[in-house]
């Protein structure tokens, strides 16, 4: 997506209008090293392909996986995280400077939360790397996975703030980087924070989505990125798994259109290239 002005991308979405776009994280290739001015770089790519109106969150690219040991430069990821976060959250210019009346979670400033004509725009900080909880290589390991702990109840609490204000939208697209349904993710077991393997930790979140989908009554789409494929399939009662475009596979952009006359369709998801895609269902 970060192609410029002149990539078919962009010209797409601006040719489509959207009401806002928003990116799963990963914004910089895994195989380039996390250097400020590559940040910075990529930051105002992004920032001109619809300005004032996107909502990012970040992705295992962006800052977990910056201490790999085959980068030329690496980096401590807590330190990383920490200029990430200020660099996209607070750092002129905003991302999210022309969407009115959006809402930042003040414990985590990276959570979001738009309303506009009764859809509910979410997002929620969870990154692939086991949400950095496996290859911590420069960091303290204990103190990684505080920050792991801490980020994991942060975003419940967010969950239940959008739980509450529930009366105000009809549907909720929550969106985040990591692929929490990936089979190999399921089978890998629950985490043992003294082996720093890779493994489940995001088992919660999965239970969490389906418990807030019939709480609430009303169809929440789950969006993200990280691997490959392009899907999109119905879970559960009221709730939807959107794998979507713009990985290694994939090079295009998804278009989400609320459908309110549908409780039974209530998404209509489209690649703005592929227009054919994604697939039904998910083969994860």
């Amino acid at each position: 997506m970060l192609q410029g002005p002149n990539g078919l991308l962009y010209r797409l979405i601006n040719e489509t209008n959207p009401t806002v776009v928003m990116h799963l994280g990963d914004f910089k290739s895994g195989g380039k090293s996390c250097t400020d001015d590559l940040l910075r770089e990529h930051k105002a790519l992004l920032a001109q392909i619809y300005p004032g109106k996107i909502i990012y969150t970040p992705g295992d690219n962006d800052w977990t996986d910056c201490d790999r040991s085959t980068l030329l430069y690496s980096f401590n990821e807590l330190e990383r995280l920490d200029f990430l976060i200020k660099l996209m959250f607070k750092t002129p210019p905003l991302l999210t400077n022309d969407l009115p009346s959006i809402m930042t979670q003040h414990s985590q400033i990276e959570n979001k939360l738009w309303i506009n004509d009764r859809l509910a725009i979410s997002t929620l900080h969870i990154v692939g790397t086991s949400n950095g909880r496996a290859n911590i290589d420069k960091s303290k390991q204990d103190d990684a996975i505080k920050k792991v702990d801490a980020r994991d109840k942060i975003n419940l609490t967010w969950l239940k703030n959008i739980e509450d204000k529930a009366k105000d939208f009809d549907a909720l697209i929550i969106g985040f980087q990591a692929d929490i349904y990936q089979q190999s993710v399921v089978d890998s077991g629950s985490c043992d924070n003294s082996s720093l393997t890779a493994c489940d930790a995001f088992s919660l979140y999965r239970q969490a989505f389906k418990d807030l989908a019939k709480r609430i009554n009303k169809p929440i789409l789950i969006s993200h990125g990280d691997t490959g494929e392009f899907c999109f399939e119905k879970l559960d009662s009221n709730l939807w798994h959107l794998n979507a475009a713009g990985d290694f596979r994939y090079l295009d952009a998804t278009k989400v259109t609320f459908n309110k006359k549908s409780p039974d369709r209530p998404f209509i998801i489209n690649g703005l290239i592929n227009p054919d895609l994604p697939n039904i269902g998910c083969s994860n």
